[in-house]
């Protein structure tokens, strides 16, 4: 216990939580090799509440610890809110590992509760999904926003279950008035921009990633996927973009996005190229017209090699890759 205690004051502290995932994952790692063995009541509710606060899905763990201080909740001497709360994450988790019967018992007891509760309405939702009646999910979800329009968990599980029934337009569009509501959710904007970028809509993933890119411009494979959008659309005025936000992604990632290297290299061709077939005899430049296209391409190219290069030479690369790489190079870049 002490060295567990000496683990858990490690690791820098997100102010928003009063703990640390490294505490948390400490707690998982102990609950899993010998907590659950022990029926250890106290470690599971203290994790079930470093789950709660990091609003992490872990459903394996969560549910066995869930189940644990539920079964036993006179010995966990557990007051009724943390109860109820401790209820609803084994509903969920139960979900997620296929266990319908016990969310659905679980479910009954917090409905003779808490008869009128939206929570509740939506937990029953999220067993209907489970069970195929898309529809009647659905129909649930309509009842709480009827109610409650702006409920943020309910619009979320009404996208989520048009989704799974491969409703996609309805499900964008749905995404896309959640969206109107809360535009501040950048995991939602990344899950439109891929829902548009499946069926080819480019443009208006080039919109969302945009919306990522703003919120948190610090990571560095959002500018490369935004980059990627930009470099399918193709015109010269998106390639330009695209060699922009690759050249980022390059530069934060301290250039070992491969990805992105590999993009700022294509980029630079294309634009070569669109050159050559303009009939310029002068080198494309860049968008400040000041650093000709093929410079930033041949470092990125080059940058590919050495890391290809020295992970042969350490054992990382399996042998005969650097060769492929080498090959791809001359044929997609002609350096």
């Amino acid at each position: 216990e002490g060295a567990r205690s000496h683990r858990h004051r490690r690791g820098v502290m997100n102010s928003a939580n009063k703990t640390t995932l490294r505490e948390l994952n400490d707690e998982e790692e102990y609950l899993v090799s010998k907590g659950f063995e022990k029926v250890d009541l106290a470690s599971c509710i203290k994790y079930l509440r470093m789950i709660d606060e990091h609003k992490l899905r872990r459903p394996d763990p969560v549910y066995r610890a869930a189940s644990l201080v539920v079964n036993n909740q006179k010995r966990a001497k557990l007051q009724k809110q943390d109860l109820y709360a401790f209820m609803e994450q084994l509903a969920v988790a139960a979900l997620d590992v296929n266990d319908v019967d016990t969310c659905d018992r679980t479910i009954d007891v917090l409905r003779e509760t808490f008869p009128s509760s939206s929570r509740v309405k939506r937990l029953e939702g999220m067993s209907l999904e489970a069970k195929g009646r898309v529809d009647d999910a659905l129909a649930t979800y309509d009842a709480i926003l009827d109610e409650f329009p702006s409920d943020q968990r309910a619009m979320k599980r009404r996208v989520a279950a048009l989704a799974s029934a491969g409703r996609d337009k309805e499900s964008i569009e749905a995404l896309a008035k959640y969206l109107d509501t809360f535009m501040a959710d950048t995991r939602a904007w990344e899950r439109l921009a891929g829902m548009y970028q499946e069926r080819g809509a480019y443009r208006q993933a080039v919109f969302c990633w945009e919306e990522v890119v703003a919120a948190e411009p610090s990571v560095h494979y959002h500018h490369r996927r935004l980059a990627e959008c930009l470099y399918t659309l193709g015109q010269e005025e998106d390639l330009r973009a695209a060699r922009k936000y690759y050249a980022a992604a390059v530069d934060m990632s301290n250039a070992t996005d491969v990805r992105a290297l590999y993009g700022l290299a294509l980029t630079d061709n294309r634009l070569r190229r669109k050159g050559k077939v303009k009939g310029n005899p002068d080198p494309a430049l860049d968008g400040d017209g000041q650093v000709p296209v093929t410079e930033l391409g041949t470092h990125a190219a080059g940058l590919v090699r050495k890391m290809y290069a020295a992970g042969e030479k350490i054992g990382s690369v399996k042998p005969g890759l650097r060769a492929i790489v080498e090959g791809q190079l001359k044929t997609l870049l002609d350096v």
